[in-house]
């Protein structure tokens, strides 16, 4: 009979606890940089006249935006990262 821990692909359950830790650090720190680039762009945005801009600062409004959506995008996956973790997580626990 094997032992369950034999198996080199069994993670023990505090390596998948600190795996997820470290995941939900990470989404939180993106959560709020995301946040962050979203007052930068709403401020540029709407606080600074249009006909006044170089039109470096247009470009610059624009990469905020997309930044934003990019940053949102990776918070979902990290989110998702964090659901299959904590099932790992509970399984390996019980």
């Amino acid at each position: 009979m094997s032992h369950p821990s034999s198996n080199p692909t069994d993670k023990p359950p505090a390596d998948l606890a600190k795996a997820l830790e470290k995941n939900k650090h990470a989404t939180e720190v993106v959560q709020g940089a995301a946040e962050d680039l979203s007052v930068v762009h709403a401020v540029l945005d709407s606080e600074v006249p249009k006909e006044t801009l170089h039109p470096d600062v247009g470009q610059a409004i624009e990469q905020t935006d997309q930044l934003k959506d990019k940053l949102r995008l990776a918070e979902e996956k990290l989110k998702a990262v964090n659901e299959t973790l904590e099932r790992q997580v509970a399984s390996k626990g019980s």
